[in-house]
C-alpha cells in the first residue's frame, strides 16, 4: 500500500525519535554523526529501534540518514564513499525492520545539520542556492536509488532550502512521494524567521504533505491554523524540551508522549500524518496510534 493509499484510509502514524530509541538502548550519540554513526558500527541496533516503532503502531519509519551527508562525513574524518554506502544502508535497514507492516521514508536532513551546532533551529540565510544544491544532490541520488517508499525532507529552517530540495526531487524522481517539514517556533514562524504559511506555499501541491517536526508541541496548533496548504499536514513534534547544541542533548524536561486530545486536535486541524521526533519513544508512538484509532 502506498502512502497516498494509506492517507485515503485516515490518519497515518509516523514513528518517533530514532535517537531517543537508540539512546534508551545505551548508545552515546553525542558525536558529529549522531544516529548515522550506527549505520556502520551497529546496524542491528538500528533495525531493532525501527522495529520497536513498528511494533508500537508506526505506519511509516524514517531512516537513519538525517545526519548522513558528505560534508558531515568529511568533517568526521570519513570518506564520500563511506557516506554513499551508509545512505544506501539506511534505507535497507529500515526496510528490514518495516517488512510489509510499514512504509520507509528516506530522511533528508537540512544543510545546517552537518555543522552539528543546532543551526537547523536558528537558520542560515547566507547559504545560497548553489551550495544547497551541492550539499543535497548526491545524497538524494543515493537515497532515491536505494528504493524508499517516500522521502521525508525534515527540520528545514529556510524556505530556499525547501525550494532547492523540491527541485532536486522533481528532477531525480518525479513519481516518488515526499513530504517537507520545517523546524518552527512561536508566532507561526519557521526557525529561519519566515511565516509558516509562506513555507507551506513554497512546497506547493506536488508533495504528499507539508508540516513541522522537531518543534515544541505548544506551537503546533498556531502553526497549523496559520496556513492553508493544498496538501495535508505532517506533524511530528519533539517532546517540548530545549536543545543544547554544545552538549548535543535535550534539557528542561518535556513529555515522552502527547495527550490523546492533543493528537486528535492536530488531526482536526488537518494533520494527516502524525508522529514524534526527539524525546518521543515507542510508548509515545503507541499513544499516538491509540489516539488516532478512536
Amino acid at each position: 500500500m502506498t502512502i497516498r493509499e494509506r492517507l485515503l484510509r485516515g490518519t497515518v502514524v509516523v514513528d518517533g525519535g530514532l535517537s531517543t530509541a537508540l539512546e534508551s538502548r545505551g548508545h552515546d550519540l553525542s558525536g558529529l554523526l549522531w544516529s548515522a554513526r550506527l549505520l556502520r558500527e551497529a546496524p542491528d541496533e538500528l533495525v531493532a529501534a525501527h522495529r520497536g516503532f513498528v511494533d508500537a503502531g508506526a505506519e511509516v519509519v524514517i531512516t537513519a540518514s538525517y545526519q548522513a551527508s558528505h560534508a558531515g562525513y568529511r568533517a568526521a574524518g570519513l570518506t564520500d564513499e563511506q557516506c554513499d554506502a551508509d545512505l544506501t544502508a539506511s534505507v535497507h535497514l529500515a526496510r528490514e525492520a518495516a517488512g510489509d507492516r510499514a512504509l520507509v521514508a528516506a530522511s533528508v536532513g537540512p544543510w545546517g545539520a552537518h555543522l552539528a551546532d543546532g543551526s537547523e533551529y536558528t537558520g542560515y540565510p547566507g547559504v545560497g542556492r548553489g551550495a544547497l544544491r551541492d550539499f543535497h544532490a548526491r545524497r538524494l541520488e543515493l537515497l532515491v536509488a536505494a528504493g524508499p517508499d517516500l522521502v521525508a525532507v525534515e527540520t528545514l529552517p529556510e524556505l530556499l532550502e525547501a525550494e532547492v530540495v523540491v527541485e532536486l526531487l522533481e528532477e531525480l524522481a518525479p513519481e516518488l512521494p515526499y513530504w517537507v517539514s520545517f523546524s518552527a517556533t512561536q508566532d507561526a514562524r519557521v526557525t529561519g524567521g519566515a511565516p509558516f504559511a509562506e513555507a507551506a506555499d513554497v512546497v506547493g501541491d506536488a508533495a504528499v504533505a507539508v508540516g513541522v517536526n522537531c518543534t515544541a508541541p505548544r506551537y503546533v496548533d498556531e502553526l497549523l491554523a496559520s496556513a492553508r496548504p493544498r496538501v495535508p499536514f505532517v506533524v511530528y513534534p519533539n517532546a517540548g524540551a530545549v536543545y543544547d547544541a554544545a552538549t548535543k542533548t535535550w534539557t528542561d524536561g518535556g513529555s515522552s508522549r502527547f495527550e490523546p486530545a492533543t493528537v486528535q486536535r492536530w488531526a482536526g486541524l488537518g494533520a494527516s500524518l502524525i508522529g514524534g521526533c526527539c524525546g518521543i519513544d515507542a510508548d509515545g508512538v503507541r499513544s499516538i496510534a491509540d489516539a488516532v484509532s478512536v
